[in-house]
């Protein structure tokens, strides 16, 4: 026996305005790339951040790290630890403005660097990978890899540059390593132009972000 539209709202007790209003109403599932980023977040009890499970789910599934970012803050999967706050005696912090301001073009080479620090997930634990690229032809001028994403790791590998032209320009984000007086001193002693993406906008650095991704 069929029913009419408005005996099954009587029936139901709603008003036809309602039944017409949810009768088409997208239900939201999720995708597998969100299904799988929601079984790698859980898995890590909601400690891993948007880098972390970039770097395990990209060898799976062909994702940017702006994608992953995205997914997880609109489902509310993002880091849930409550990191130490902490400063070491004589730590000096500085940021910088965004002087690139997405304009990667560069008229020669190493005008215009970019650096940023990434994971390298092995076997149970993590590597940390640091880069820097130059910008005038997407090459990798210097990086290198250590079990420690510190201050140490992005100084060592700003150290393998030993010339730069005038007014060179190094971007990165605004994380404790590049904010670090350890860090802030090696560039400085070399003349470099600073300059740092707004918080939380991987995108203000999309060239290395890139790079990391593929």
């Amino acid at each position: 026996q069929e029913f009419s539209i408005t005996q099954l709202t009587r029936l139901f007790g709603i008003s036809r305005s309602y039944y017409y209003r949810h009768r088409y109403k997208e239900i939201d599932t999720l995708s597998d790339v969100e299904l799988r980023i929601q079984e790698l977040v859980t898995k890590n009890h909601f400690l891993y951040g948007y880098r972390k499970i970039h770097a395990l789910i990209k060898k799976e599934i062909p994702i940017g790290i702006n994608k992953v970012a995205k997914i997880m803050r609109n489902r509310g999967w993002n880091c849930q630890a409550k990191k130490k706050k902490f400063r070491k005696p004589g730590t000096i912090y500085k940021t910088f403005e965004n002087v690139i301001a997405k304009n990667w073009r560069a008229e020669k080479p190493r005008q215009k660097l970019t650096t940023d620090i990434t994971y390298l997930p092995f076997g149970k634990s993590m590597l940390y990978l640091s880069t820097i690229m130059d910008t005038f032809n997407s090459e990798i001028v210097a990086y290198k890899i250590s079990d420690h994403p510190n201050a140490q790791l992005a100084v060592d590998t700003l150290n393998q540059i030993k010339t730069l032209p005038k007014g060179a320009i190094l971007h990165s984000d605004q994380g404790a390593t590049y904010t670090s007086k350890e860090f802030f001193q090696v560039a400085k002693q070399k003349n470099i132009i600073r300059s740092m993406s707004r918080k939380g906008t991987p995108s203000d650095n999309a060239p290395i972000e890139s790079f990391h991704s593929s």
